[in-house]
């Protein structure tokens, strides 16, 4: 996984629309480069992922918008990727030979709140607002 996902991910090529870049939504295999991972490992971390609240909600509907507008593959929002690279942080930390997906599963389970589509903006507001030469301390 790229050690600067976050920033990928927050600081990409502003829209031609003029519409904010993280309201738009994007396909798997741009998730996949932002991250670093190839697709098998985005597919095991977005089962993990199911188990956050929100971004269950935010699945369903996007399967459904797919499906409703006949796409090929539901897309990804930004909040999900973000969601999905935190998964991978915690497949990151736990070393070999330990059977990880249970393990990050019950983090998951344990901490929920720090996956909330809330915390994502929080950590998109100090992101961009660093990016700009702004210092803003968000609690």
């Amino acid at each position: 996984m790229k050690s600067q996902w976050r920033e990928q991910l927050f600081h990409q090529k502003p829209s031609q629309s003029g519409v904010n870049f993280l309201l738009l939504p994007m396909s798997k295999a741009k998730a996949t480069k932002i991250l670093g991972i190839c697709p098998r490992t985005l597919e095991r971390w977005t089962e993990v992922a199911q188990l956050v609240p929100q971004y269950r909600l935010i699945l369903l509907r996007m399967k459904a918008f797919a499906q409703e507008k006949r796409l090929r593959a539901p897309l990804m929002t930004t909040y999900q990727v973000w969601v999905v690279g935190k998964i991978g942080e915690l497949f990151g930390d736990i070393v070999q030979g330990i059977d990880k997906k249970p393990l990050v599963e019950a983090i998951i389970e344990a901490n929920k709140g720090e996956y909330t589509r809330a915390n994502f903006e929080q950590e998109q507001l100090r992101f961009t607002s660093h990016g700009l030469g702004e210092i803003h301390h968000v609690e």
